[in-house]
């Protein structure tokens, strides 16, 4: 058996970026984020590595790469949380359980160094970003932001001593898909609420319209398990990478007597496109061809939606819902909403209400060191 080497990818970042591209060349649902977005998340300089510490590792056998793997600890979660965890991220491997071994043993050395008790993950690199591991519909193209990798990956994660923690679940719902009369009486009660107003985000004044959304999704999801609570520069980078592919009609903000109370973002499945263009720019016939592709996209995600806890039950979650749904699905043939914690029982029986169906479920893993 060939010896594994396991090397520090932190002087090597385009080999840790572009290994996913050798591993899934001839996988046909696969898609790949643009390399130089990715460098740009992974450079030390991002706001993000600014509360975080990590460990990028890199596999070798005979000369080639084989696997990747990236160990952090999150000191905003750890700090918010009250927790001592770590997590694991952007691990991809060819299907080889030594390989995976000696990653995570690696990076599980270096967690312990770092006064860690416990590793969760897929995160990459946490619930902001790309999050989780497919667990199912491995014959299915990925919507946008959202992950996806081959069956065997839960094998190797598994081996390791892995648990599941948490599953995360999306749903999807097209044109043909309707919804109930008690839904429909819920939201049109809701819509009558005195003061609710409903308008566009305004993609001219995208800096402050942010930092409305950073407060509103920080008071939701306050208490959601395993948040991360999203400071104010990372909300700006944020959107100064989505306002290329968002549309105003992808967009709402709901306020009560003029106070922003709730709002959803949702832009087009981009992955139409990024998988033409296979990490770069630099291909003039893949631009050119995804760039006609980019009008002709029929499908969209919903990424984030979000309503204040002080405006609760009065139906405003159910109004944006429809409201994508109605708008949303006009623009595009289909949206995919995701994710959702698969114990937040009210909200995934509002989806269901509305027409919608689940499609497919991501796995969160945790072990103690």
């Amino acid at each position: 058996m060939s010896q594994i080497l396991i090397k520090d990818a932190e002087i090597d970042l385009k080999t840790f970026v572009h290994f996913p591209y050798q591993l899934y060349k001839n996988d046909p649902y696969w898609v790949g984020e643009l390399e130089a977005d990715t460098l740009k998340l992974l450079r030390p300089q991002n706001t993000f590595w600014s509360h975080a510490r990590r460990k990028l590792l890199l596999a070798y056998q005979d000369g080639k790469v084989v696997g990747r793997l990236c160990v952090l600890v999150n000191d905003t979660y750890n700090e918010y949380q009250k927790e001592k965890i770590g997590f694991f991220g952007f691990f991809d491997c060819i299907h080889d359980v030594a390989v995976s071994h000696a990653l995570f043993e690696e990076g599980e050395k270096w967690l312990k160094s770092q006064g860690i008790s416990a590793v969760r993950g897929p995160a990459n690199p946490s619930s902001n970003h790309v999050y989780g591991l497919l667990t199912d519909s491995f014959d299915k193209m990925p919507s946008i932001m959202m992950p996806y990798n081959p069956p065997y990956y839960m094998e190797l994660i598994e081996k390791e001593g892995f648990l599941k923690v948490k599953d995360l679940l999306a749903f999807e719902r097209d044109k043909k898909d309707h919804f109930t009369p008690l839904f429909e009486k819920i939201v049109a009660r809701a819509s009558r609420s005195k003061g609710l107003h409903l308008r566009q985000l305004n993609l001219k004044n995208l800096k402050a319209e942010a930092s409305l959304i950073r407060q509103i999704y920080n008071k939701a999801w306050a208490q959601n398990w395993g948040h991360t609570p999203i400071s104010e520069q990372e909300i700006q980078d944020m959107v100064e990478e989505l306002k290329w592919v968002v549309k105003p009609q992808g967009t709402c903000v709901a306020e009560v007597d003029g106070v922003p109370a709730g709002f959803y973002i949702a832009i087009p499945n981009m992955n139409h496109v990024l998988k033409i263009l296979h990490g770069t720019l630099c291909n003039p016939f893949r631009t050119l061809k995804a760039l006609l592709k980019w009008p002709k996209i029929r499908d969209a995600r919903l990424i984030m939606l979000g309503v204040d806890p002080d405006y609760r039950k009065r139906g405003i979650d159910l109004v944006l819902i429809k409201h994508i749904l109605d708008h949303g699905v006009a623009i595009w043939d289909k949206a995919e909403l995701s994710w959702i914690l698969e114990d937040n029982d009210g909200i995934i029986r509002s989806m269901t209400e509305a027409g919608c169906h689940q499609t497919k479920r991501y796995r969160l893993y945790q072990k103690n060191l």
